[in-house]
């Protein structure tokens, strides 16, 4: 009997613990859920006021914003094939009025090495050159291209506004081609027409123009303006 009584006790004890316990909890939950909630509402006002007052005229402190002022897209020069059956086949010709002609700002119906021809959106393959020292080829007259004492070649097709300057052109032609390639220019000081002739390379097809260098004038996609 007493053993029964003694468990009835424990019972009655643990089964009061129990009612303490949520009476305790039931107690302190709402008000610790009431604390979260002045903090939240708190934390709201303070922003609230930070907004209302504006941004902060201390500008002592404020570093400078600068905004970068893009480049303008401009005009490259450019050159095509010339289809001429006088040429030996190992020998490319191109030139200011090869096929297709330019469309954007052509001069006189041909390529502008002054401002540009052909829009830097455009995409077209780089014309480059590696300089072997080859002679030219007897036959050829000086008069219709500049020999370019090498073989001439091109890239795969590129946008004119990416190549940034003429180390970033014969990078590409070095990339694509190998090493001793670079890219094509001409001086409007040089000797013969505004063209070039060379060994026949890897990669010139017809039917497209060429991005070149303008070696001495402002005609190229980095420094003709627009």
């Amino acid at each position: 009997m007493a053993t029964r009584f003694g468990q009835f006790g424990a019972f009655m004890m643990a089964r009061a613990l129990l009612v303490v316990g949520i009476l305790v909890l039931m107690l302190v939950v709402p008000v610790y859920l009431k604390k979260e909630r002045e903090n939240r509402e708190s934390e709201v006002h303070r922003k609230e006021l930070e907004m209302s007052r504006g941004p902060s005229t201390n500008t002592a402190s404020a570093p400078a914003v600068t905004t970068a002022t893009p480049r303008p897209i401009g005009h490259g020069l450019s050159l095509a094939l010339l289809g001429d059956g006088r040429m030996p086949s190992d020998v490319a010709h191109l030139g200011c009025h090869g096929e297709p002609a330019p469309q954007d700002r052509p001069h006189r119906g041909g390529c502008n090495p002054l401002q540009g021809d052909t829009s830097c959106r455009t995409v077209l393959p780089v014309l480059c050159v590696r300089a072997t020292e080859a002679p030219m080829p007897g036959g050829l007259d000086a008069a219709r291209g500049v020999w370019a004492g090498g073989a001439l070649g091109a890239t795969q097709p590129v946008m004119g506004a990416v190549i940034e300057s003429e180390a970033a052109g014969s990078a590409r032609c070095e990339q694509e081609l190998g090493a001793g390639w670079r890219m094509a220019g001409l001086q409007a000081g040089g000797s013969g027409a505004w063209a070039l002739q060379g060994q026949r390379g890897p990669g010139l097809t017809g039917h497209t123009r060429y991005w070149v260098h303008a070696a001495d004038q402002k005609g190229n996609c980095w420094d003709s303006g627009g």
